[in-house]
């Protein structure tokens, strides 16, 4: 009889998957544009068949994407089992944009592709490839797991993507899957096992504190207060980026060049990452006051995942959070407070000496699934997720075809109604924004935000030498 085989998801894992819902997705997704070149056919089409053996080569050392989800009886904990149904066909699409595809028209295909949820009962992942965009170009669009991304410890775009545009594509081993363990097998592994009743018991706590009638009075104390002065206290959801999110989704993207962001680096006297966090401040005080929202009265907050020392001189993966200076209407004094805030967290942390993701020592590629994962597990109250991806030393092929662009779509959860994911590739960031379209139908203005918001610290570059500014 065969043995069976299954591995219980991490802890981190599994919180990835209770988090999800009709609503929330926990899947990360990634937009990638080729100039197919090689794989090139007539009147904008692809070679297909060889993307699709490609695509299967490059899941030979990653397992877990042969692999679904199973649950253990009455606990409800997940599992990886293998699936002995598992088809190719399914995971890898094949659809064609009207001719000439631009790119706003695969924005839409990608906001469509990203409100669908993955299917629990197959392996959670999907790519799709899309042909007929403009210039001969093509593109992969990905929805991966976190979950499956955070036990696997790696993705398989990594092995999909080679340095060499002529590496050679390895003939894929056959897969037999293992059969998976019987409930009764389950459910007997799990009652050796300890009850995880360390989340559940928070959620009581939290529940408590909030129907507690002390704290609703000292709310209504609050709100009368505030109104004396001329204000209102704000409920999070009257936000437009922050609130309870929907099943929608708006997708954006931006191309910055790298050697202008180092300029203004330069001149400014900070790094990369203050470059991208006092645009992202800027364009986030300016998308608030197109909504007549007055940021001075706000405090948002962004989560940000870093490659960290850890005990014994390796890194882990660590989170800052940082409150942006929406408020504040000049760059020089913006990108000040950003630099302030930064250095603090990075002191207080033990952070690795340089926080630029123009170095790859910012988030090495081993720690970027975890860097991702992060993103939506982490329990901070923010209001963005930003995740900034490091730089890789070369240039990017899939059989010979050279990746020309790649934006990364963060998910959402809790109460951040948009996620920006900044990928540093080939002399150029490639900013990609994902939204609740029911709070952001209108993303199209913020993204115009962040290029009037960089604009502005790149005349403040060129005009005098942040030095002579401080925050106060």
């Amino acid at each position: 009889m065969p043995r069976t085989s299954y591995e219980r998801l991490s802890s981190d894992a599994a919180a990835l998957i209770a988090d999800e819902s009709s609503r929330r997705f926990g899947h990360l997704g990634t937009l990638l544009i080729f100039d197919a070149g090689p794989l090139a056919w007539s009147h904008g089409a692809v070679d297909f068949s060889a993307v699709r053996a490609a695509i299967d080569a490059s899941l030979a050392g990653v397992p877990h994407y042969r692999r679904k989800l199973s649950w253990i009886p009455l606990e409800r904990y997940p599992v990886w089992v293998d699936d002995d149904e598992f088809r190719l066909d399914y995971h890898v699409r094949h659809t064609s944009l009207p001719q000439p595809g631009s790119f706003q028209q695969l924005r839409k295909v990608a906001a469509r592709i990203q409100s669908q949820r993955l299917d629990r009962s197959r392996p959670l992942w999907e790519y799709w490839v899309v042909e007929g965009l403009e210039g001969d170009r093509f593109a992969i669009l990905t929805k991966t797991h976190l979950a499956l991304i955070q036990d696997a410890g790696t993705d398989a775009l990594q092995a999909l993507l080679k340095p060499d545009p002529n590496a050679p594509v390895e003939d894929t081993p056959p897969h037999r899957p293992q059969p998976a363990p019987a409930a009764a097998e389950l459910f007997y592994e799990e009652v050796v096992r300890k009850a995880r009743l360390l989340r559940r018991t928070w959620g009581w706590m939290r529940e408590a504190v909030a129907t507690d009638p002390w704290t609703r009075t000292l709310r209504g104390q609050l709100d009368r207060a505030a109104q004396l002065l001329g204000y209102t206290v704000a409920e999070r959801h009257e936000l437009p980026l922050r609130g309870p999110v929907g099943p929608h989704r708006a997708v954006d993207y931006l191309v910055l060049p790298l050697p202008v962001v180092e300029a203004v680096r330069g001149a400014l006297g900070g790094t990369t990452l203050d470059v991208i966090l006092a645009t992202l401040a800027g364009a986030v005080g300016r998308y608030l006051a197109l909504h007549y929202v007055n940021p001075t009265t706000l405090d948002l907050r962004v989560s940000l995942p870093v490659a960290l020392e850890a005990e014994g001189g390796g890194q882990s993966v660590g989170e800052w959070t940082f409150e942006l200076p929406v408020w504040e209407a000049d760059p020089a004094r913006c990108f000040a407070r950003v630099k302030r805030a930064r250095l603090e967290a990075q002191s207080a942390q033990s952070a690795l000496r340089s926080a630029d993701i123009g170095s790859v020592e910012t988030l090495p590629t081993s720690t970027l699934p975890a860097a991702a994962a992060r993103v939506l597990g982490s329990p901070a109250e923010t209001t963005l997720r930003l995740a900034t991806f490091p730089a890789p030393r070369e240039r990017l092929y899939m059989r010979g075809a050279r990746l020309a662009a790649c934006f990364a779509n963060l998910p959402l959860s809790g109460q951040a109604g948009m996620g920006v994911g900044v990928f540093s590739y080939d002399g150029a960031l490639h900013w990609g924004i994902n939204a609740d379209y029911d709070r952001m139908p209108d993303l199209s203005r913020f993204t115009e935000a962040l290029r009037q918001s960089f604009r502005a610290l790149e005349r403040l570059a060129s005009e005098r030498p942040l030095s002579l500014v401080r925050a106060s």
